[in-house]
C-alpha cells in the first residue's frame, strides 16, 4: 500500500473530508494519513518563518513515523512569501521525511503549468491582504491574474461550514470571463461536492485547495484516480506527470 502523507494547520478538515470519497477507486492500494501542525492557517495567521523549522520538523517526523511515500503540506501559508519560500518548506519536509514532498500552492502552480493555463480568476476564503499576497505569488510565477475575491472569512471552520448553494452562488459571480480557470486558496470551501457542476456551467476548470493537495499526492506516486464527478482534477485522460520540480 502507498502512503500519501497530509501535513495540515492544525483546525484544518479539507483534505480529510473528501480523500476517501474522492480515491475510493484506489483505497485498497492508497491511504492518506495526516499530521496536524501549529503552523499558521492563512485565514488566522501569517506565513511561515524560520522560527517554525521545528514545528514543521515535528509534525514531518510523525508522517515519516508513519511510513508515507510522500509528503502535502496542505496550508498555503508556505508560499504568502513566494514560490522559492514554498520550496524551501517542501525541501525541509524531504529532509525530515526522507520521501517526495511539496505544498498545495507548488502543485497548483504545477497543474496549471502543464495545461497551458496562464490567466486566472483567483478566489481567497480569507482577507483581502492574504488574498493579495496569494495572488503576487501567481504573478511572480508568470501568470496573468484577472480578478481577484476575498470573502473575508475569519476562520477555517467558518469556511467548512459554508453552506455549499451559497459558495456555488459565489464562485460563479467571482468567475471572470476572461480568466482560463478559477483558483480557489485554502482547503477548507467545500467546493468539492460542486466543482464539476461548476466547470460545466462555467466552461473552465475550477480548483480548489483540498483537491488540488489529493492530487498533488496522487502525482507525486503517479498514482490516478478516475472520478469525473468530483471535477476535471480527476478525470484520467488528463492525467499526466509529477505535479512540481523543485
Amino acid at each position: 500500500m502507498r502512503r500519501i502523507g497530509h501535513l495540515v494547520p492544525s483546525p484544518s478538515i479539507g483534505v480529510e473530508r473528501w480523500s476517501g470519497q474522492i480515491c475510493r477507486s484506489v483505497a485498497i492500494e492508497a491511504a492518506h494519513p495526516v499530521a496536524r501542525t501549529a503552523l499558521p492557517d492563512v485565514l488566522c495567521g501569517p506565513a511561515i518563518a524560520p522560527s517554525q523549522s521545528g514545528e514543521l520538523t515535528r509534525s514531518a517526523a510523525l508522517l515519516a513515523d508513519a511510513g508515507v511515500d510522500a509528503v502535502v503540506w496542505s496550508g498555503s501559508s508556505s508560499d504568502l512569501h513566494g514560490v522559492a519560500h514554498g520550496r524551501a518548506v517542501a525541501r525541509r519536509i524531504e529532509e525530515v521525511a526522507g520521501v517526495p514532498a511539496s505544498t498545495v500552492t507548488l502543485g497548483q502552480l504545477g497543474l496549471l503549468a502543464r495545461r497551458g493555463l496562464t490567466s486566472l480568476a483567483l478566489v481567497s476564503p480569507g482577507s483581502g491582504q492574504v488574498a493579495g499576497r496569494l495572488a503576487d505569488t501567481y504573478l511572480a510565477a508568470g501568470f496573468t491574474v484577472v480578478s481577484v475575491t476575498a470573502l473575508g472569512l475569519a476562520t477555517a471552520r467558518e469556511a467548512a461550514e459554508l453552506p455549499v448553494s451559497r459558495l456555488r452562488r459565489m464562485l460563479a459571480a467571482a468567475a471572470a470571463p476572461d480568466a482560463q480557470c478559477l483558483v480557489v486558496t485554502g482547503t477548507e470551501l467545500p467546493v468539492a461536492p460542486v466543482a464539476a457542476l461548476l466547470e460545466r456551467e462555467l466552461g473552465k476548470p475550477v480548483y480548489d485547495g483540498a483537491r488540488v493537495a489529493i492530487r498533488t499526492g496522487l502525482d507525486l506516486l503517479g498514482l490516478t484516480v478516475d472520478a469525473p464527478e468530483w471535477g476535471e482534477l480527476f478525470s484520467v485522460q488528463r492525467h499526466a506527470g509529477v505535479c512540481c520540480d523543485h
